[in-house]
């Protein structure tokens, strides 16, 4: 879920679990459906070829991709996180601790990177887009899930005890973050009212800024990696 200097909050069972259990409470699941339908369009037409997801917290995305059919060596910084993940023995995949902006992997190792609500968390942005340009295979995809710093939850993100913590972006530094491989393409979901209320698919949708934004870029194959 986290690295570098924010990673120990994360560190923390009670954050861990309180993570997790999120999925499980109703407003959790409503949530989580609308995400994974942001995110499901960009594993079409993919090859069932090895991932490596960034961030992996819990394992919950984890599954989701194990689940579409994708081999996962997923990775964390939280041994609190992982101990979660590990627990759930989800079918091929593998955890492992180590930092995104350190990734123990030879250049062009993976033909696909997925990351989902953890850059907003990092201590370097930078170091570990370098790593995941590294990492990533020319002509393989980067797809990425991040909280829009536009939206109510980012707006108000310093009064909360875990927000607090990150680095939310704006679509437009998403699109930047990701132009370095080639062209991004993005969408968006999860209206909240001010009092974070659920508005998608209603007519106040609108009215407010998404909380996620789902992202996908192809590298480009004259796009060598770094080192």
């Amino acid at each position: 879920m986290t690295e570098g200097k924010y990673k120990n909050v994360f560190q923390q069972h009670s954050v861990a679990a309180e993570y997790d259990s999120f999925y499980r409470s109703a407003t959790g699941e409503s949530i989580d459906q609308i995400e994974k339908k942001l995110i499901h369009p960009f594993l079409q037409n993919l090859p069932k070829e090895m991932m490596l997801e960034l961030g992996c917290g819990t394992g919950h995305w984890s599954e989701f991709f194990s689940r579409a059919g994708f081999p996962v060596t997923a990775l964390d910084d939280s041994n609190a996180m992982l101990e979660i993940a590990k627990g759930k023995k989800i079918k091929n995949v593998m955890f492992m601790k180590a930092d995104a902006g350190s990734l123990p992997f030879s250049n062009g190792r993976f033909p696909i990177v997925a990351s989902i609500t953890m850059l907003e968390f990092v201590e370097d942005i930078n170091r570990v887009m370098d790593e995941v340009n590294r990492v990533l295979a020319p002509g393989g995809r980067f797809i990425v899930g991040c909280l829009n710093a536009l939206s109510e939850i980012g707006k108000n993100k310093d009064s909360d005890p875990v927000f607090k913590y990150g680095k939310f972006f704006t679509p437009d530094e998403i699109n930047m973050l990701l132009s370095r491989f080639g062209t991004p393409s993005l969408s968006a979901g999860i209206y909240l009212s001010p009092d974070y209320k659920l508005l998608d698919n209603t007519s106040l949708q609108n009215t407010v800024q998404p909380v996620f934004i789902a992202a996908s870029v192809t590298k480009n194959k004259d796009n060598g990696n770094n080192r």
